[in-house]
């Protein structure tokens, strides 16, 4: 599985700190595993899957039941390879038709790479396209192309991954306590759940669609 940041970038964020210097190799195994386990916390937090943020570019195939609708929403996609559909409701693999991609349907949003976004649904053409609907048949749209919402971090991302990070170093040096206290501003703070600033910064990515396999 990939992490979003490496020790390297982590140590490099927080120079002042003799913990983390770039030379000081002590700590790099516990660093790692950290790293590693808050880059699947956002993959879960966001409601994605394992590496959502920097997926394989080995194609996948996922099945989507169809809606009755023009636009069918499906899991983020980094790329399109292919789209079928079962137009007789069956499904053996003869039943599924492929359809043409900016014929017979769109991907939406229609600029999704220049705003940095992944494919999110697919649009029926219905100005000059005849298939009126995605169906209703269970597992009646298979999609293949590459699922994810991008193929390297985004910028924030590896931000939040950083920060959960060495926020659990530091509790890790208080015995992992739920409780802490700020000397500077006389107060008592709380960690039972993902760090307030990371979910600010991943709350973009945020989704509610299922996977589907």
């Amino acid at each position: 599985m990939a992490d979003y940041v490496t020790v390297e970038e982590l140590k490099a964020d927080v120079p002042d700190s003799p913990l983390f210097d770039i030379n000081q190799v002590d700590y790099d195994g516990v660093l790692g595993s950290m790293v590693t386990a808050a880059s699947r916390m956002i993959d879960r937090y966001v409601g994605g899957w394992d590496d959502y943020f920097y997926p394989s570019t080995d194609t996948q195939t996922r099945y989507f039941d169809g809606n009755g609708e023009e636009q069918l929403y499906i899991d983020p996609m980094v790329s399109l390879t292919s789209v079928a559909v079962s137009e007789s409701g069956g499904r053996q693999v003869s039943d599924y038709t492929t359809w043409i991609v900016d014929q017979d349907f769109f991907v939406s949003p229609y600029n999704y790479a220049v705003i940095k976004m992944p494919i999110l649904s697919l649009v029926i053409d219905n100005d000059f396209g005849y298939k009126g609907t995605w169906g209703t048949t269970r597992k009646g749209v298979k999609v293949t192309g590459i699922f994810g919402w991008s193929l390297t971090p985004p910028a924030d991302v590896e931000q939040a991954c950083k920060i959960q990070a060495v926020r659990w170093f530091m509790r890790a040096k208080q015995g992992y306590q739920d409780a802490g206290a700020n000397p500077n501003l006389g107060e008592m703070y709380f960690m039972k759940e993902l760090d307030p600033d990371v979910k600010t910064l991943l709350s973009r990515y945020k989704t509610h669609n299922a996977v589907i396999v």
